[in-house]
């Protein structure tokens, strides 16, 4: 099992072609993955192709990301092309493209699901997906390949930098896509493992719902929700009440049984707003009887869960992982973090020589909980070893 990433910042596309795959026909990759920003816009068939015919690769996915993430960089707003690529004997690669279509008519049907991705959910197959946030239903294709695939690891990222339908590109072997969403499963003889660190942290305390209406917590204890949230936010500090005013959040227990109220615990999700001074809107919908918390984000909490968690993916895994793919959200980078290279910087620090690629998504796909959710102002992580 072999893994190379490579990184060109060249705006010219057939000089980063060149610098993408020079000497690199002999490594015969069973899987490449390739990410590009917008600059190469008007050449995307052009630049696609020739990675394709110049690595002479088996599969191809990628799309295209706002910003990009090479093996030590991450090049925001910047001309850049990454092209990751896999060397992975007694691996089934299957690429798969899905549109809206496929979609509605697959519907909750695992079977259908199962055969047009041409997998068996036995085999417990491990699952990329890159779906363009404008053409697909995401959320639904991700219900129901958790639910045709019980225990496989499903991660991704939404393609980025685009202002409205058919702007994106998504890639497939040599062809350029305007919509739906490409991806690949991979079954056999790989070990893959995820990290998903949402970078929040609580404050005050967890409450239970008592009342709620789809998206919206109406009672907090028996108390209304707005009137919950003005005594947290009255009892925080004023660092607190800062990060509160910049962007709230909520989050959810994962697991009731477990109770864990810390760092990580929760699936965290944008407040959306307040309906007539009472009911809190949420990015998620949510019952009476679960157990929330109000969150803010901060650069040094999201430093310090990122790194944890990877440490512990580390050891719980044993062995370096020899390949990774980073999908980090579009609100992270030197805005975020105040520097540069963060995130793969903290990939490279934990796990050494582990060759990563990425991109900036618009939204970032990895499992929480044994769940797969779209997450916003994450950092979403698949990892390949050896069995």
């Amino acid at each position: 099992m072999k893994f190379l990433s490579r990184l060109s910042l060249r705006r010219e596309t057939e000089e980063a072609v060149h610098d993408l795959c020079v000497d690199l026909k002999a490594f015969e990759p069973d899987l490449a993955v390739v990410f590009a920003s917008h600059h190469y816009g008007p050449e995307f068939d052009e630049l696609v192709r020739g990675i394709y015919t110049g690595i002479n690769c088996r599969n191809l996915i990628g799309c295209t990301g706002e910003s990009i993430v090479g093996p030590t960089a991450e090049i925001e707003h910047q001309p850049a092309v990454v092209l990751w690529v896999a060397k992975l004997p007694g691996v089934r690669v299957l690429p798969f493209v899905i549109d809206q279509e496929d979609v509605a008519g697959l519907g909750d049907n695992r079977e259908a699901w199962r055969e047009r991705l041409g997998a068996v959910a036995d085999d417990v197959p491990s699952i990329i997906m890159l779906p363009d946030p404008f053409s697909v239903d995401v959320q639904t294709s991700i219900d129901a390949l958790d639910a045709s695939f019980p225990g496989s690891t499903i991660v991704g990222g939404m393609a980025s930098g685009a202002s409205g339908p058919g702007q994106n590109r998504l890639f497939l072997n040599d062809q350029t896509l305007r919509r739906g969403m490409v991806g690949v499963t991979l079954t056999g003889n790989v070990r893959v493992s995820s990290v998903v660190s949402q970078g929040c942290r609580p404050v005050g305390e967890p409450f239970v719902i008592t009342k709620a209406e789809d998206n919206f917590i109406q009672e907090l204890g028996g108390r209304p929700a707005y009137a919950v949230l003005q005594d947290v936010y009255k009892q925080a500090d004023e660092s607190e009440q800062n990060l509160m005013r910049k962007g709230l959040q909520v989050g959810r227990l994962i697991d009731e049984q477990r109770r864990d109220l810390g760092v990580g615990g929760f699936l965290v999700r944008n407040m959306m707003g307040v309906r007539e001074d009472q009911a809190l809107a949420v990015g998620d919908f949510l019952r009476p009887g679960q157990t929330v918390q109000f969150h803010v984000r901060d650069s040094r909490t999201a430093d310090e869960e990122m790194e944890r968690m990877l440490v512990e993916e580390s050891q719980r895994n044993g062995p370096t992982a020899g390949g990774a793919l980073l999908f980090t959200c579009n609100g992270r980078g030197r805005n975020f973090f105040e520097q540069s290279n963060h995130d793969i910087g903290l990939v490279n620090r934990v796990a050494e020589n582990c060759h990563t690629a990425g991109f900036f998504a618009q939204g970032e796909i990895g499992p929480v909980g044994g769940k797969t959710f779209i997450h916003g102002f994450t950092s979403s992580i698949i990892l390949f070893r050896e069995p």
